[in-house]
């Protein structure tokens, strides 16, 4: 239960939740989910590591870079949970914005721009 009680919380905050919405898109880097939802990538990678300490994310190294997309949980509670999320939300007008937003994004330019913003 309270692992149960950990998820909701966590993917009650708005950010989270559209960072999972935008993983079920496609998996994604820091610097992409970054540049969608217009936080920095310290931000989005904070909200990261909370959603991979729960098992909802994994993350893929290549090279230097992470790639980050959904985990089917283990727990039935929660992956009941997780599939309730992946049907809700596809009419909100910000997980449409984000979609689109994501479809436009190319990896290069943004991992590229936003790593000569940082300094």
């Amino acid at each position: 239960m309270k692992k149960f009680a950990e998820v909701l919380k966590t993917l009650g905050e708005e950010n989270r939740l559209r960072i999972f919405k935008l993983l079920q898109e496609r998996p994604a880097y820091v610097c992409e989910i970054a540049a969608v939802l217009g936080l920095s990538m310290g931000t989005v990678s904070s909200h990261l590591s909370r959603l991979k300490y729960l098992g909802i994310v994994k993350d893929e190294k290549e090279g230097i870079k992470i790639k980050y997309s959904l985990l089917e949980p283990t727990e039935p509670e929660i992956k009941a949970f997780i599939r309730f999320l992946k049907e809700i939300g596809e009419d909100w007008e910000i997980i449409k914005k984000d979609r689109e937003s994501l479809k436009k994004v190319k990896q290069e330019d943004v991992c590229k721009k936003l790593k000569t913003e940082q300094f």
